[in-house]
């Protein structure tokens, strides 16, 4: 399947979007679900389980902010309480949930290894910054790619939509059926991230 990891909602304070608009333009695009992890909040990824169908998942997760930079927690169904980078990670297991890193290059994260391989997941694509850097796409996927390898974390890809026009611009490819087929491919692997920037979905629907 191949699914956005990571989308945010009106329930995130930079972004409107709603959840069932987000779950019919990612069906739309040929997607085969999304992650709805909003900025502090749990709210717009159990609203979004509602409106997933047989055909697409929707994982419920939350991006919390930590001194070193944000955390994603995937498959979680309570809000994380603690700003404490390890002690995110504790509560998002705690849940059964997956701990995935975002956004690497605009993060701390990167400068402590011994923190770094304690994250199940890292993205290697976000649709948003993945140019926080002088390098290429190409470049930037294939230099996360290594470092992801080296510290044993699953690459993934994840648009960080903060609007519906920007859903599926990156994603990631798996082996799986069902929402807890994704959340065990995750951590097994192998994936496959995919920068799919802009679609003829997005310039005729949105004018982009």
């Amino acid at each position: 399947m191949e699914v956005d990891l990571h989308v945010h909602s009106r329930f995130s304070s930079d972004c409107a979007s709603d959840p069932k608009e987000i779950v019919s333009v990612a069906r739309k695009l040929g997607l085969d679900g999304v992650a709805i992890v909003d900025h502090g909040s749990i709210e717009g990824g159990l609203l979004g389980m509602q409106y997933a169908r047989d055909d697409f998942i929707v994982v419920p997760g939350m991006e919390v902010a930590t001194p070193l930079g944000d955390v994603l927690g995937l498959f979680i169904h309570s809000p994380i309480e603690s700003d404490d980078p390890e002690r995110v990670m504790r509560e998002i297991r705690g849940q059964g949930g997956v701990v995935v890193l975002p956004h690497p290059y605009f993060s701390k994260f990167l400068k402590y290894p011994e923190l770094l391989g304690k994250f199940d997941a890292m993205e290697v694509c976000n649709g948003r910054h993945q140019m926080d850097t002088d390098k290429t796409v190409e470049e930037a996927m294939l230099e996360l790619e290594k470092i992801a390898e080296e510290h044993g974390l699953t690459p993934l890809g994840g648009s960080d939509a903060h609007s519906c026009a920007e859903v599926g611009v990156a994603t990631t490819i798996i082996p799986a059926e069902t929402l807890e087929d994704l959340r065990a491919a995750i951590l097994d692997g192998p994936t496959i991230v995919k920068h799919r920037g802009a679609t003829k979905f997005r310039k005729v629907i949105f004018g982009i």
